[in-house]
């Protein structure tokens, strides 16, 4: 390694890969700062080979809070801590929804957070969303076309495919007329552009079903719940855990609450574990964090706002983590930086 100083200029002479496998382990924060060193650090910084290097350094240890207002239509991020549960970051997004409906998070992969409306219409605008690097995309109009005097409603996932290396949006629209009927389109971010999906899977066209609106995507597959009108409400999602395909479920048992984890085994749903837990308020919306945890919302009786928790499965309890929520709150979920977007 060569350096050249005089009193206004260091120069480090050393070759690239080298230079990539030692900031590539730095947070985004100072790789931010570092790009106004030099022209060739700041042309580093956003080439593909670094970008990618980064992130396979990065793990989810943070976590992504997003309140909404149903008023002003504004909504606030912050990022926090996923050990000592301290706030790094908080901002307001910079992007909002329609007159008269809320935000709603689709997903978030690889530090992007995929953002439409929450009212589900197909001319709500799509957004894909860097927190880390304060960078947005709006994506283009879809190639499905409007339906004048029915009613049709979007189902959004977000999600990453690693057979080729993209980031994919999937937009399915049921319509709803005479009969109902299905017409699907991926969004890719690498070309920035949509492209129809001829052959529909097997979605259930009775129109007392639904998709519910959280996906995840696991193996280049999307999974949705499929939930019947006249279902009971219940706490209800998909995550992974152990490399598997699991789900998440909470039901009141009298004075407790029962935790069932279901992880999808050879074909098979196998329940993994049950945690009983003193029923303190209400729980809704659970979600994956950091492996084999779990992060629920709950609701005291009484009280407006929600709180976090933690429930951990193998220590079969559950633990308050000191975040209070908004009333409109819209996601909570696991979160790594990265420089995507930049």
């Amino acid at each position: 390694m060569r350096v050249a100083r005089d009193a206004h200029y260091v120069c480090v002479n050393c070759p690239t890969e080298i230079l990539i496998e030692i900031l590539s382990y730095l947070p985004v924060k100072s790789l931010l700062r570092f790009r106004c060193v030099c022209k060739e650090w700041n042309k580093l910084v956003q080439k593909p080979l670094f970008v990618r290097s980064h992130l396979e350094k990065r793990i989810p240890n943070s976590l992504l809070i997003i309140n909404s207002s149903t008023t002003d239509q504004k909504a606030c991020f912050s990022i926090v801590n996923a050990e000592t549960f301290n706030e790094t970051l908080r901002s307001e997004l910079p992007m909002k929804a329609n007159i008269g409906y809320k935000l709603s998070v689709c997903g978030s992969y690889n530090g992007l957070v995929c953002i439409s409306s929450a009212s589900l219409l197909d001319v709500d605008p799509i957004y894909v969303w860097n927190p880390s690097v304060r960078k947005s995309r709006l994506l283009p109009s879809g190639l499905i076309p409007k339906w004048d005097h029915c009613w049709s409603l979007n189902y959004l996932a977000f999600g990453f495919h690693q057979v080729v290396n993209d980031h994919i949006v999937l937009r399915i629209v049921r319509i709803e007329q005479w009969s109902c009927c299905y017409q699907v389109e991926i969004y890719s971010l690498k070309a920035d552009c949509w492209r129809r999906v001829s052959s529909v899977p097997a979605i259930p066209t009775a129109l007392d079903c639904r998709l519910l609106p959280k996906s995840i995507c696991f193996n280049g597959f999307f999974y949705w719940i499929v939930k019947h009108k006249n279902d009971t409400p219940s706490p209800l999602c998909l995550g992974v855990v152990k490399e598997s395909l699991s789900i998440f479920h909470c039901s009141p048992d009298g004075g407790k609450q029962l935790c069932d984890t279901w992880a999808l085994k050879m074909g098979s749903w196998v329940r993994l574990n049950t945690i009983v837990l003193t029923l303190h308020g209400k729980i809704t919306r659970p979600g994956s964090l950091l492996d084999y945890k779990f992060l629920i919302a709950r609701q005291i009786e009484g009280l407006e706002n929600y709180s976090l928790a933690l429930v951990d499965p193998e220590l079969d309890r559950i633990e308050d983590i000191g975040i209070e929520l908004g009333s409109h709150w819209v996601y909570a979920d696991s979160y790594k930086e990265s420089l995507l977007l930049l």
